[in-house]
């Protein structure tokens, strides 16, 4: 039998908007026992990883920064730190890359600029629509009212 050795996993940087990149050696990740179904092997096995980002590590602008803290404010602890975590498979690795493609999102989704929306006008038929809606809802209320008699009721 052929045994060729397997190329060794590649490093799991983290790849920011820019081309920027984080080193895997510069974000903690934890890898713990998840919880659910799963039996015996989800009780033995620590395959939900947790992936652990320090802010300040981040090659970002200071204004790239401050969007991260407000954007994200509810995924930041105390100490500065950004976390995400994976428990989707029972493989510990394909978790911890899931774990670090779910941060590289947060973050790229966090840095996005929203586009300004150019104010436009309503069209000819939009208005006209509107309008014959509140002539409609008008002619019903008018419709509600007191009732007229030529007898009159004195």
């Amino acid at each position: 039998m052929d045994e060729t050795p397997q190329p060794a996993a590649a490093p799991l940087d983290l790849e920011l908007p820019g081309g920027r990149r984080l080193p895997a050696d510069r974000y903690a990740w934890r890898a713990t026992t998840s919880g659910g179904p799963g039996g015996q092997h989800a009780n033995k096995t620590a395959s939900k990883v947790e992936v652990v980002v320090t802010i300040s590590e981040l090659p970002l602008t200071p204004h790239e920064v401050a969007r991260i803290y407000e954007r994200l404010a509810s995924r930041i602890t105390g100490a500065g730190d950004l976390t995400t975590s994976c428990a989707d498979t029972r493989d510990q690795h394909r978790n911890r890359r899931i774990a670090v493609r779910r941060m590289e999102q947060l973050i790229a989704g966090a840095l996005r600029v929203e586009k300004r929306r150019v104010p436009t006008r309503a069209s000819m038929g939009a208005t006209l629509r509107r309008r014959e809606s509140k002539q409609q809802q008008s002619q019903r209320k008018r419709g509600r009212g007191k009732r007229w008699s030529p007898e009159g009721d004195e």
